[in-house]
């Protein structure tokens, strides 16, 4: 064996045996290391709070509500004509006879289901101020874009706490 030979052998042994020793070094520290990690505090068991009922209830408030029934025709053509698409507007009739769009009261329909004859009705609802309780008259109109498709009669709003008028309306396709 040549002496060059035999110095690189030695060199490796020497790289093997520090590596391992510097691994078993770190393995110690992270051993002790964890080991030195105080204790984690466990959390203090809570009370479980006491439900009081008044606390919990709002006040309802006070005024009425108006909602519309919008009845669409057998012949409703839904696969061109979807009811989201449907714009509600409330209007207002000022002192000269002008109707008025009512800023707040305007939106597409809340929801469609079957009605008890089997047809399908639209919904839109609104509530009411107390202080604007008997006020009228007012009408409702239902649009499809710019196009008018239906239009209510007029109607005054609910004149006590909680009640509700219904205004009703049938759409032409």
């Amino acid at each position: 064996m040549t002496t060059t030979n035999h110095r690189s052998r030695v060199w490796l042994i020497l790289i093997t045996v520090t590596t391992g020793a510097l691994a078993v070094a770190s393995l110690s520290s992270l051993v002790q290391t964890a080991v030195a990690l105080p204790p984690r505090p466990t959390p203090e068991p809570t009370a479980t709070p006491t439900v009081q009922p008044e606390l919990l209830s709002k006040p309802v408030p006070s005024g009425g509500s108006i909602e519309l029934r919008v009845q669409f025709p057998s012949t409703w053509p839904w696969e061109k004509s979807h009811w989201q698409d449907l714009w509600t507007v409330v209007q207002w009739q000022d002192e000269w006879g002008h109707w008025r769009d009512v800023e707040g009261w305007q939106g597409g329909l809340d929801a469609v289901g079957i009605g008890e004859g089997g047809e399908v009705v639209g919904r839109k609802m609104w509530w009411v101020a107390e202080s604007d309780l008997g006020r009228g008259p007012f009408r409702w109109r239902v649009y499809q874009g710019w196009r008018l498709l239906a239009q209510s009669g007029t109607f005054d709003l609910p004149d006590s706490n909680g009640a509700t008028v219904m205004v009703e309306v049938s759409l032409a396709p």
